[in-house]
């Protein structure tokens, strides 16, 4: 029997992440074990991922991305479904 992951929380585009160490498990050029901030641009919901992890697409804070037309998100982050609802709530 296929199990479907639980829904994920509504994470609008523009939303700032400030993630701590254990917030999030890969990206790319990123230093493992430091904390985060990545501006979201979009969440991958694929169809086969698990309940606990999923892809953060985004900038860094820093990034002149409004400016730019089209540019591609700067991060992808393997970020903790409960870190995304924990950020929420605070906000």
């Amino acid at each position: 029997m296929n199990r479907s992951p639980q829904p994920l929380p509504d994470v609008p585009p523009g939303t700032l992440l400030q993630l701590d160490a254990n917030d999030w498990s890969y990206g790319r050029d990123l230093p493992p074990g430091t904390p985060v901030a990545v501006t979201v641009t979009g969440v991958r919901d694929l169809p086969y991922r698990s309940d606990e992890w999923v892809w953060v697409l985004g900038h860094r804070p820093e990034c002149d991305y409004p400016h730019v037309d089209r540019h591609p998100p700067c991060m992808e982050v393997r970020v903790k479904v409960t870190a995304l609802h924990r950020q929420l709530a605070a906000s």
